[in-house]
């Protein structure tokens, strides 16, 4: 029995694997080769929960397109669309002006990045610029023509609102396992827990350490 999926996301545009199994009475093998043989995306949010129909997305400018939780890139991985959006720039990117663009946290995906050598890491005035390989001489030299007001991180006046990232309980506890083998700090669990494959970022360790308070528990 055909399914026919382009109906089904007409009318929902996103959906997730657990409601594409609901609707069409298949399993998740059977609907990702029916997909594969259509053409679609996954998210690069949320560990490509989301899924959606190529001609679905309305890619703007760089290539993104966000539709209420879901996130997508013309480049499909988080990865491919860093080092994409980072090799098309004038002068690199920030850090925070990268996160702010995709919506997400990108700290480890530039590091496996510049640890790999797609993107260098260079400091001018105050602040980190991402550059690509490829070009870097013409992005730095672009980025050090700029007003300094846009290369110098302003100062942060202390606020008492604290963002926590949203952490699943499973991967909570993977972080207190972590520490009860004996990682006892943010960034040794941060390497020891992405040597295991997972997706943890440094925001999600810190806020895990902060709420157990496991750093004034070691000191």
């Amino acid at each position: 029995m055909r399914i026919n999926y382009e109906a089904i996301f007409q009318e929902n545009v996103i959906m997730t694997m657990d409601h594409l199994k609901l609707v069409t009475g298949r399993l998740r093998e059977s609907i990702l080769r029916d997909l594969k043989g259509i053409g679609y995306y996954s998210s690069y949010n949320a560990r490509g929960k989301y899924y959606t129909l190529i001609g679905i997305p309305a890619f703007d400018s760089n290539g993104l397109w966000k539709f209420r939780n879901a996130f997508f890139s013309i480049r499909r991985t988080l990865l491919d669309t860093a080092e994409y959006l980072i090799k098309i720039s004038d002068a690199g990117y920030t850090h925070d002006a990268l996160r702010k663009m995709l919506g997400i946290e990108i700290q480890n995906s530039l590091l496996q990045l510049t640890t790999s050598g797609k993107l260098v890491r260079r400091r001018i005035g105050d602040m980190y610029i991402y550059f690509s390989n490829d070009n870097i001489n013409e992005q730095e030299e672009k980025r050090r023509t700029l007003p300094l007001e846009t290369i110098t991180r302003k100062p942060i006046k202390e606020s008492k609102i604290q963002i926590i990232p949203e952490i699943e309980p499973a991967l909570v506890i993977d972080i207190l396992v972590a520490v009860l083998r004996g990682h006892y700090t943010v960034y040794e669990t941060l390497i020891y827990m992405n040597q295991k494959g997972s997706p943890v970022t440094v925001q999600q360790v810190e806020a895990v350490f902060q709420k157990y308070e496991i750093c004034k528990k070691n000191s």
